[in-house]
């Protein structure tokens, strides 16, 4: 079987976007974790810087009063003096002066375009200090003017003030924020790689391509309006194409799927034992298998329904059957009874069934018994067909054993639950039996514009209960 790291047609938006909502709580998580992080480490690395500024008009000792001459003079001059602010002695005399340290001082000047005007700018963490090292740089400036250009003039236009903000404003919310949504958006993009590289049916087309068998048939998703009365109560009732409130698409795909294994029969008219299973739990095959035999006998066939599930018996509790009204399967298998004492006749619903009372451990040893196999033989006689409802294949060998005693298998493969390698593991089993695998059904099959209603339902792990469970 060729194996795929991802395959394209096992895509499936309504997958994702449930995976995705599940995720939401992690997502706002882990966004919130980001914005905190990084909301504290905005406010503890944070370091005002405070600038102080003048503006000065330079011009020659000569003006010739000519716009351009002025200007290129200022730019000689200012060229000159970042060179002093950026020497040693500029910064060693203010040093002394204000007996500051000038490590995180920054001194510049620049020319304003177009003019002669000179701004000399001192940023630092300090605006007080700002503001003392302008004033220190212009009082050495007669002292040090040799070193610029002794016919240089420079007049005050803008006095430098303290600076009363920072010019790195602390804005940590908006920063915080932002990362958060970006930690938000990757954990999404992770919960959604996750959501795609997970080896779950996700669509017919993957049955065929990643498991490389015949999809018989899918059962859709169908969601019933309740009331909040009955979600509280959480009532549990039977997904039954006999039910009125069943729609017309659940009935037509139960239907279709029995039509498939009809033309097996009729192909093959010696073999008519079915047995229908699943990988795990709460896969819906117990179900499936009950709404099949329905459907055979609406059709006007005499179906005999096997409940081999002895662990966790479902028919029973499906059809609200009294136990008093039941003959354990077990019995027949120890030899305590005979066929006609276990088969119970549904006459409401036109069945046959053979079901176990309660749960029973260590069943394989009956699975497997000549017992079983006489029981399997005599039911193929008096019916048109005979299924068998049993354990999951990936729980228990039940499952596996009874395979050589029927003649044809169908997989129940619930939507996005069972992994590929389980799945691809029974199918291998069946194929090494006796029996032929006729393929896949893919229950509770979801997609975006679904609407007509199926309920989620399986094999529900408590022994208590019917085997409906709603989706949540």
């Amino acid at each position: 079987m060729d194996k795929k790291t991802f395959n394209i047609h096992n895509l499936d938006l309504y997958s994702l976007s449930k995976d995705l909502l599940y995720g939401l709580w992690i997502i706002i998580m882990i966004g919130a974790i980001g914005t905190m992080v990084t909301y504290s480490y905005i406010k503890d690395s944070y370091e005002p810087q405070y600038s102080s500024s003048a503006i000065y008009v330079v011009t020659p000792r000569q003006s010739t009063g000519y716009v351009y001459t002025n200007k290129r003079f200022a730019e000689n001059v200012i060229s000159v003096f970042q060179n002093l602010l950026d020497a040693d002695i500029m910064k060693n005399r203010i040093k002394k002066e204000l007996h500051i340290d000038m490590k995180d001082v920054n001194m510049n000047v620049e020319l304003i375009t177009e003019t002669n005007l000179m701004k000399v700018t001192v940023v630092s963490g300090n605006p007080v200090k700002s503001f003392q090292i302008i004033g220190s740089i212009m009082d050495n400036y007669n002292e040090l003017s040799e070193y610029l250009n002794s016919d240089a003039v420079i007049d005050t236009l803008r006095a430098p003030v303290v600076s009363t903000h920072p010019d790195n404003a602390l804005m940590p919310r908006s920063k915080s924020i932002e990362t958060g949504m970006i930690c938000a958006f990757v954990a999404a993009l992770i919960l959604a790689a996750l959501s795609i590289m997970r080896k779950t049916l996700k669509t017919e087309d993957a049955v065929e391509e990643q498991l490389g068998t015949t999809l018989l048939g899918s059962i859709y998703h169908e969601r019933k309006n309740r009331t909040f009365k009955a979600k509280i109560a959480q009532k549990v009732k039977v997904l039954l194409i006999t039910s009125p409130i069943i729609s017309t698409r659940f009935i037509e795909s139960i239907n279709n799927i029995r039509v498939k294994m009809e033309y097996e029969h009729e192909r093959n008219p010696e073999k008519n034992v079915y047995m229908v299973t699943s990988v795990c739990e709460n896969e819906g095959k117990s179900t499936v298998a009950l709404n099949l035999a329905l459907s055979f006998a609406r059709d006007g066939k005499k179906v005999i329904i096997i409940d081999a599930d002895m662990r966790k018996p479902a028919i029973c509790k499906m059809l609200d059957i009294p136990k008093d009204n039941v003959v354990d399967v077990i019995k027949l298998l120890q030899g305590d009874c005979g066929l006609d004492e276990v088969l119970y006749h549904e006459e409401k619903l036109g069945l046959d069934i053979i079901m176990p009372t309660k749960g029973h451990s260590s069943t394989h040893e009956y699975v497997k018994s000549g017992a079983m196999k006489d029981l399997v033989h005599k039911c193929s006689k008096m019916a048109d067909y005979v299924i068998l409802d049993t354990p999951p294949m990936a729980m228990v060998s039940d499952a596996e054993a009874l395979c050589d005693v029927v003649d044809f298998v169908s997989i129940v493969v619930r939507y996005d639950y069972s992994y590929e390698k389980d799945i691809e593991y029974s199918i291998n089993l069946v194929n090494d039996s006796n029996a032929k695998l006729l393929g896949c059904i893919l229950n509770n099959y979801k997609t975006f514009g679904n609407k007509s209603g199926i309920k989620n339902f399986g094999y529900d792990q408590s022994s208590e209960r019917a085997v409906e469970v709603y989706d949540e």
